[in-house]
């Protein structure tokens, strides 16, 4: 015997684990890719750098370090006494305009190391020869321990292997020596590749700037950064950090951090004796960095707190090695690992929290927890490890299981909602895959409002004596998908076939306003009867086919819903006096000669809807209150028919026991609507009660003695 087929969630479900281990395999390797290849990533990953060296932990400003600002205030002297210009001969020279003469940085460093300074470092370049070079030569020279002036590779970029110029002091101020004179240090930066400075350069290689190479380092030529040369003049040369590569390091803020000072205030009487300086004593033991700042100097460079002045760029450089504030990068390897380690936690996510809401607050504390972990690592343990590919890896992995998950659902929803069309109404399907807690409550039983309509094919019964099986099938099959359709498209739900017959209902599987659930119920009875007219036509012509015709009973009241019948088959369906009554109303077309009934809550309800022509007032079988009934007309705005008024006055005079006048009426009007059913059962009515009246207790109701 052949097996069948397993079914299409079966057939999926066999191999979901392996999917999600494949899906977060993919994910973790084009993130392991990009993460090596794809710039932006590399850019996105800075980024994140940045925003954990604003929010983290900073290095603290060591009290040695002191920035001397040649800035607005030093260049202009607007804030100095133009007498103390004139008797104070440094103010004098720089009264002239800047660059100055260079007569005057001999005054700087004699009025610095007179002060006790430890080494004055100035960030700027003296390239070219000019006729005050012998003053400041004969001032280079007697503190050639304790001063340092810059030189500049002129490439403006590190790459190995790259060929630069090395722009050295004019030799009118210190010869070309090799190696390089110990006071002279250079003051380029080199940024990451998304060209933010992160890192500090405290020495290269000259393999580094020239090309070349292949020497031992011990043999190679090196040169000092201004921060590197500073360190070993100031005795700190064993906080160099070796080797000779790029340190990243932690910075001690964002601009200003480092209190620029106005070069000038040295020289002015007035801050030099001030407890700012106390004559001097403030640079005791002091690393003093001269160096330009403002927007007129272009000596500017982007960092992870945004544009900063060079100089302090620098300063931060020797504060880290001041402090031991330098970073760790995490080695290429321990990051491809941690991107595989965040699919796998995917993976693992995914397969613990199976619930929507579950994996996503699962995600986003995984999220939160690396963030974290990033966070206590870069405080506590000076560690930089990646946070954008880890979190894109956990993230798209996630993504994808959740994607393959909802791919799951969606055929398993499809398989089921095809199985359940064939058995129950769309409403009840949309019911049980939408909200399946409802439904496991509403099969239990409960009490509603609900509208109800029940249809029956006339003389049904006789029909099936004498037709032929398969035409009368294929054509009930028609007629059952055309009445359905006209159900659903109305929002209504297919309670059940009984037979011939169509039970639906409005407000069973979700709480309906009465008027809306008896709109809804008309227009459907309306959407049949129309659908049945263009079945007939086509019917007229094809063997084999009968013309049909139904009776439509419509009912809004309290009702029992609930699941009933055998536990391999069970029904959702309606049960109690309303659903009777509808089939009670149904029934009684059929004595009434009208296609469709509906009880008068129904007519109050849409009587501003719908045109209505009240039929009787009947007593229903076991009823013992009459209720009035009417049968539908057509829908607003659509004109009323001309005689429905006249129609109605006429069952007034009826009701009012004016039977005679009554039959004139209805006799005329059934003259004019060519033998009318009603106009002509009112008028035998009227003309047996104007021979033999009713009781004086009659109330104008007709007993139903069938069902």
């Amino acid at each position: 015997m052949t097996p069948a087929t397993p079914p299409l969630k079966s057939a999926f479900r066999r191999y979901s684990r392996k999917a999600l281990i494949a899906i977060c395999a993919v994910c973790t390797l084009a993130v392991s890719v990009a993460q090596r290849y794809f710039k932006p990533l590399h850019d996105l990953e800075f980024s994140a750098d940045d925003v954990l060296a604003n929010v983290g932990k900073r290095a603290p400003v060591n009290s040695e370090v002191v920035f001397l600002a040649i800035d607005q205030a030093s260049t202009s002297l607007d804030h100095i006494e133009l007498s103390e210009i004139e008797a104070t001969p440094a103010l004098k020279l720089m009264e002239s305009g800047f660059p100055w003469r260079r007569s005057v940085y001999p005054l700087i460093l004699d009025r610095l190391f007179d002060a006790g300074a430890k080494v004055v470092v100035m960030d700027l370049l003296f390239l070219n020869e000019t006729d005050a070079d012998p003053e400041f030569r004969a001032a280079l020279e007697k503190y050639r321990d304790r001063v340092i002036i810059g030189s500049n590779f002129d490439s403006g970029t590190r790459v190995r292997g790259a060929i630069a110029m090395h722009a050295m002091p004019t030799q009118s101020l210190i010869k070309v020596t090799k190696p390089a004179d110990n006071r002279v240090a250079y003051v380029n930066f080199w940024p990451d590749l998304d060209g933010v400075v992160r890192r500090a350069h405290y020495g290269v290689r000259a393999s580094d700037v020239f090309g070349g190479g292949g020497l031992p380092e011990a043999d190679e030529d090196t040169f000092d950064s201004l921060a590197g040369k500073t360190l070993k003049k100031s005795g700190h040369g064993a906080l160099v950090p070796r080797p000779i590569e790029p340190h990243r390091i932690r910075f001690a803020g964002p601009g200003n951090t480092f209190v620029p000072r106005s070069l000038c205030d040295i020289f002015d009487a007035k801050q030099w004796t001030r407890a700012r300086y106390g004559n001097g004593e403030f640079f005791r033991g002091k690393i003093v960095l001269i160096g330009p700042q403002g927007d007129r100097f272009h000596d500017v460079q982007p960092t992870p707190f945004g544009s900063m002045a060079g100089p302090e760029v620098h300063l931060n450089a020797i504060n880290a090695a001041l402090q031991g504030a330098f970073l760790r990068e995490t080695p290429a390897p321990v990051v491809w690992a941690l991107i595989a380690a965040a699919g796998a936690l995917a993976w693992a996510l995914c397969h613990w929290f199976r619930g929507p809401l579950a994996r996503l607050g699962s995600f986003v504390a995984a999220n939160v927890a690396w963030l974290g972990t990033a966070y206590l690592l870069y405080n506590h343990a000076n560690l930089i490890i990646p946070m954008v590919a880890p979190l894109i890896a956990l993230t798209l992995s996630g993504v994808g299981c959740l994607g393959w998950d909802f791919f799951l659902e969606r055929n398993e929803r499809n398989r089921v909602r095809s199985m359940l069309d064939k058995y129950v109404s769309k409403n009840v399907a949309d019911l049980v895959l939408a909200e399946s807690d409802k439904f496991a409550g509403a099969v239990k039983g409960q009490r509603r409002i609900v509208t109800v309509l029940f249809s029956d094919i006339r003389g049904f019964t006789a029909m099936t004596e004498e037709a032929v099986p398969e035409e009368f099938i294929a054509q009930l099959n028609e007629y059952f998908f055309e009445m359905v359709e006209a159900v659903l498209a109305g929002g209504g739900t297919l309670q059940n076939f009984i037979g011939d017959a169509v039970l639906a209902a409005w407000g069973d599987t979700r709480k309906l306003d009465p008027a809306t659930g008896a709109y809804e119920a008309v227009r459907t009875a309306l959407r049949m009867s129309d659908a049945l007219k263009k079945l007939n036509e086509r019917w007229a012509n094809q063997e084999g086919r009968r013309i049909l015709g139904i009776g439509i009973g419509i009912k809004q009241g309290e009702a029992i819903l609930g699941s009933v019948g055998h536990p391999q088959r069970m029904n959702f369906t309606a049960l109690g006096d309303t659903v009777n009554t509808a089939a009670r109303l149904e029934g009684a077309t059929k004595h009434l000669k009208t296609e469709m009934l509906v009880e008068e809550t129904i007519e109050e309800l849409t009587r501003d809807r719908f045109h209505f022509r009240r039929v009787d007032s009947l007593r229903l079988k076991g009823k013992s209150k009459a209720t009035a009934v009417f049968t539908v007309l057509g829908e607003k705005p659509a004109p009323a028919p001309v005689w429905l008024a006249e129609y109605h006055r006429a069952v007034d005079l009826y009701h009012a026991r004016m039977f005679r006048e009554a039959a004139e009426v209805f006799r005329k009007l059934g003259e004019e609507l060519k033998d009318d059913p009603l106009c002509a059962m009112y008028a035998t009515r009227c003309d047996l009660y104007a021979e033999t009246p009713p009781s004086a207790d009659w109330d104008g109701a007709f007993t139903m003695t069938e069902k």
